[in-house]
C-alpha cells in the first residue's frame, strides 16, 4: 500500500508540544503504512478497543491487545489522544466507513487532552493570549474534541490546567466557545505554545443545554473558538465539522 503521511500536521505538532511527552524519538519514518492523531475509544461499537483517526474518520482496530500497549499509562489505562505511526495487517488496505485492521503502533507523542470547563463562573483570572492557531495548524474538531493550537505568554511554566474552553451560547448552527488563560502576568515577556485537545462533555448538562440548542444544517457545525487577545482584542478561529460525528462515540 501507498504510504500516506499527515505531512502538514505533523510539521507543526512536534513544535508546539509545550506540555505532552515524546515517547519515541527514533526514527519513525520507514516502518509505518500513515501517521494519524487518534483517540483511544474503549468498548466501542466494534467490540474492544480501537483507535479512531482524526484525518479520514476511519477506525483501526487492533489485531490483539497487546498492539495497543504504548498507550497505556502507568496505571494500566489508555490515553485518549495520541500521535502514531500505525502499520496495518498484511494484505489489509484501509477501506472508508468500514474498520481496519492493524499490526503495529507507534506511538510518536501523547497529546494534551482535558474536559471542556462546565463551571466558568469560578475562573477568576483571564490573561492575554498572543494568537489561536499559528503557521502550521488550525483548530479542527471531530470525535468529540475540539482541538486549539494557540500561543500565550508568561513569566513561569505553566500546564495545560492553566488553561480553559468552556462553551458560551449557540447560534443556530454555530457552538461558541471560549478558550481562558488563568494563570500568567499582564507584563509577561516569555512566549510558548501548546496544542490541546479538549473533551465535549456530553454527559453533562450545563454543556448540553448550549449544545442542544445547535442546529445543524445538512448534518454540519461550526465551532467557533474565541479568546482575549493583546490590547483587548478579541480573537476569533473557526471549524465546520460532522455533527453526527462529533457526538457518535458518547
Amino acid at each position: 500500500m501507498k504510504k500516506m503521511k499527515l505531512a502538514a500536521i505533523f510539521a507543526g505538532l512536534v513544535s508546539v508540544f509545550t506540555f505532552s511527552s515524546c515517547l519515541n524519538d527514533g526514527d519513525s519514518g520507514s516502518n509505518y503504512d500513515l501517521y494519524e492523531i487518534v483517540t483511544v475509544e474503549e468498548g466501542s461499537i466494534f467490540g474492544g478497543t480501537v483507535l479512531k483517526g482524526d484525518a479520514w474518520g476511519y477506525t483501526y482496530t487492533p489485531v490483539a491487545s497487546s498492539v495497543l500497549a504504548g498507550l497505556k499509562a502507568s496505571d494500566g489505562s489508555y490515553y485518549k489522544r495520541a500521535q502514531v505511526g500505525i502499520k496495518l495487517m498484511e494484505g489489509e488496505a484501509i477501506t472508508e466507513g468500514k474498520k481496519s485492521y492493524i499490526s503495529e503502533v507507534g506511538v510518536l507523542a501523547i497529546l494534551n487532552y482535558k474536559d471542556f470547563n462546565v463551571q466558568s463562573d469560578t475562573l477568576r483570572t483571564d490573561y492575554a493570549l498572543v494568537s489561536l492557531e499559528d503557521s502550521n495548524n488550525k483548530i479542527w474538531a471531530i470525535n468529540g474534541y475540539v482541538n486549539v493550537p494557540f500561543t500565550f505568554k508568561t513569566k513561569e511554566q505553566l500546564s495545560m490546567n492553566d488553561f480553559h474552553l468552556y462553551a458560551v451560547e449557540a447560534k443556530e448552527d454555530t457552538l461558541v466557545t471560549k478558550l481562558q488563560q488563568t494563570k500568567g502576568a499582564d507584563d509577561a515577556y516569555q512566549t510558548g505554545s501548546a496544542l490541546i485537545s479538549f473533551h465535549m462533555p456530553f454527559n453533562d448538562m450545563k454543556f448540553r443545554d448550549i449544545f442542544d440548542q445547535v442546529v445543524p444544517k445538512s448534518d454540519t457545525i461550526v465551532v467557533k473558538v474565541t479568546a482575549k487577545g493583546e490590547n483587548d482584542k478579541e480573537l476569533v478561529s473557526t471549524v465546520k465539522c460532522s455533527a453526527s460525528n462529533m457526538q457518535a462515540s458518547y
